[in-house]
């Protein structure tokens, strides 16, 4: 599990210490002095250091604007208007899971009459695992930051007075407790038993930490309308942003994606004519499908959306991943 350590100097000696995070107490490895770090849990507020220059803000969200499906001339015409660097705050947490789960599994199997039976399989499976989870600590507004993808980097304590900041407006308990939760259903996720019956988990919080975070936003604008993107001041990814959609790939998708949807549900409206089994609607559904993201896509395409924004539209995987649930539901009646 990644840790987040901090480097200090001793006050006895001087020499260079690291603090892992969570610590608070620690003996220096050149004078053997004992240590104490103040903090109700140790150290319990980290700010990243910010390494990506304004310059490297603007490179990147360049490169983020030739990939995809952004508008073609947006590198010609795009004309950033704003860049400035901003610390967002971020719960983190690290929580321990032990238990139990236990349940079932399905087999199904055709017996020598051609009748289908289905036979429950006991499983049984121990949980001890730790998680990490982070959230953001105030209300991210229009940036599309909820969750810290980075835990590495150079960090230290700061002076919070003088660097740009959002203010934590959520406390520490509600944030224990949504960390709870996801470790929980993470827990759960990790295990294969389909059914569950019995379950028998104890959650241990670690620890916690805040977590000031450097953010750069850039706002520009096309074709006189503004967007923006948010670049990692650590790592240099964008990590989210609205850019202009280009007319050209939404009438592309709308012929094409009307064309294979239409032929696809046509296809297994016929084949359902002629013969009992389970292609005809998975074709149709597939169809459908098609028909539905071509129709996202052709709505939706006039603006590029990456992030997690409150009011995001449905992705095409989140639709096809839907699509194939559907499908794997209709074999299963077919069975």
């Amino acid at each position: 599990m990644s840790e987040i350590s901090v480097g200090l100097n001793c006050p006895a000696c001087g020499g260079a210490i690291s603090v892992v995070e969570g610590d608070d107490t620690l003996i220096c490895p050149y004078c053997d002095s004992t240590l104490f770090i103040e903090g109700e849990r140790g150290v319990s507020t980290i700010a990243f250091k910010n390494i990506l220059t304004r310059d490297g803000a603007v490179a990147e969200t360049m490169q983020w604007w030739s990939r995809g499906w952004k508008a073609r001339d947006l590198s010609r015409t795009g004309a950033v208007s704003e860049v400035y660097p901003i610390y967002l705050p971020f719960w983190r947490s690290s929580t321990r899971v032990a238990g139990w789960i236990c349940g079932y599994t399905e087999r199904r199997y055709t017996d020598d009459k051609g009748r289908t039976h289905v036979q429950r399989v006991p499983k049984e499976e121990m949980v001890l695992n730790d998680y990490l989870f982070s959230e953001i600590a105030t209300d991210p507004g229009d940036l599309g930051i909820t969750s810290l993808r980075n835990f590495s980097g150079e960090t230290g304590f700061a002076d919070f007075d003088m660097i740009p900041t959002f203010e934590a407006t959520t406390g520490r308990d509600g944030a224990v407790e949504r960390s709870k939760s996801d470790a929980i259903s993470r827990a759960r996720r990790s295990v294969s038993v389909p059914h569950i019956t019995l379950e028998r988990l104890h959650v241990f919080p670690r620890k916690l930490s805040m977590i000031y975070y450097p953010i750069w936003v850039v706002r520009y604008s096309y074709r006189n309308r503004m967007y923006m993107s948010t670049v990692d001041g650590v790592t240099g990814e964008v990590l989210s942003g609205r850019a202009p959609g280009d007319p050209l790939f939404q009438s592309l998708a709308i012929t094409a994606g009307t064309s294979v949807g239409g032929l696809l549900a046509a296809a297994g409206i016929i084949l359902s004519t002629l013969t009992v089994s389970e292609i005809p609607l998975v074709a149709l559904m597939i169809g459908a499908g098609v028909l539905y993201l071509t129709y996202r896509f052709f709505r939706h395409g006039s603006e590029i959306i990456e992030g997690d924004f409150k009011h995001k539209p449905a992705s095409g995987g989140e639709a096809m991943r839907g699509l194939g649930e559907t499908a794997r539901l209709i074999r299963g009646a077919y069975r």
